[in-house]
Parts: C-alpha cells; structure tokens; sequence
C-alpha cells in the first residue's frame, strides 16, 4: 500500500477529509459479505473463535475473522450465500453464551445499535394453516421487530407445528408475551 498526500479542506476552521464515491465503493464492496460477531459476556481470544467457527461452520468455505478493539469481530465470507447459510441456519452460542450476528453495513455503528437491535429466532406455535403464506408471517413478526428471514423448514412448510423467523429486535423495548392474529372475519386466535 503506497500511501500519498491529498489535501484536506478546510471549512470555518474544521479539517474536512471528503472520500471519493468510486472509491468508496470499491472498499464497501471488499466488506459486503461481512458479518458483526458479538459473544454476550466474556469475548473469546482470537484463536479460539477461529477454531469455533473452523470447527462449527464446516458447511461454508473459510471466512477470514479480524477482531476489533470495541469488543466484537468482523467475519467476511468469500460468497452471499455463505454469509447467508451462517447468518439463516442459526442460533449459535460459544461457552454457552449466545453469539450475536448482524449483517455488516457501511452505516452500521456497533455501539449505538449492535447491542440495541439484534436478530432472534422467534417461534410462533400452533398457527393455523392458511396463516403461513409470506405476507401473513410478515404480519405476524412485525408484531415482535423487523422480519428478516424464515428458517428453512418455515419457508417449505415441512414443519407445521410452529412458525420460526429471525426478527431483529429492539431489546431497549419490551417484548409482547403474546400476540393476538385476528383474521379478515375478525376471529382472533
């Protein structure tokens, strides 16, 4: 990396450094199959959670790990779907303490919302049959945060006793112990 000189400006008194779009873009792209990982409690060393995700996440290639000094680590995956596989098929724990993912993004700042929204599997049991179509469970989880996803036996319906779903949720806000669905007839269940 040959590093050069460019002139910052200089508004009322403030030093402005002002990137480039293309540029920015290039290096945005470098991180855009990234994952924030954040153990809740102690943060395991280095080594050890290379060899947790090593040892646990054997369906994808490799990620590359890069720890930051405000507690938590980067995981940049080679492929979306890599990224998505680990990112879908969880929850994961490590020492039995839960590890948090969030999907890294060029505006995500981890102090103020990595540990104020964070993603849970979410099970609604005993949903009728004619509640499981997308729009319905979208419905349904927006009533708990943000649908994200549904787990795969969800999505192919091979499961039908319950409904899971990652929802990124507001932990700063209570969660609802119930949730009452009322049909288009006005029956609630």
């Amino acid at each position: 990396m040959a590093l050069t000189y460019i002139t910052p400006e200089l508004v009322n008194g403030n030093v402005i450094v002002k990137l480039d779009e293309k540029e920015q873009e290039k290096e945005e792209e470098k991180w855009k199959h990234s994952l924030m990982l954040f153990v809740i409690g102690e943060m395991p060393r280095y080594n050890y959670m290379k060899r947790f995700i090593t040892q646990s996440w054997t369906n994808v290639a490799s990620p590359d790990l890069y720890y930051h000094n405000e507690g938590y680590y980067v995981v940049k995956f080679q492929s979306e779907s890599d990224l998505k596989e680990i990112l879908f098929t969880g929850p994961y724990s490590i020492n039995n303490k839960p590890i948090i993912l969030k999907q890294w993004t060029p505006k995500l700042n981890f102090k103020a919302e990595f540990l104020v929204d964070i993603p849970l599997w979410v099970t609604f049991p005993k949903l009728p049959l004619n509640c499981w179509g997308c729009d319905f469970l979208s419905r349904i989880a927006s009533a708990v945060g943000i649908p994200l996803f549904a787990y795969e036996c969800t999505t192919k319906q091979t499961r039908i006793s319950y409904a899971r779903m990652l929802i990124e949720v507001d932990v700063t806000k209570p969660m609802p112990n119930e949730i009452t669905v009322m049909d288009a007839q006005g029956q609630a269940f």
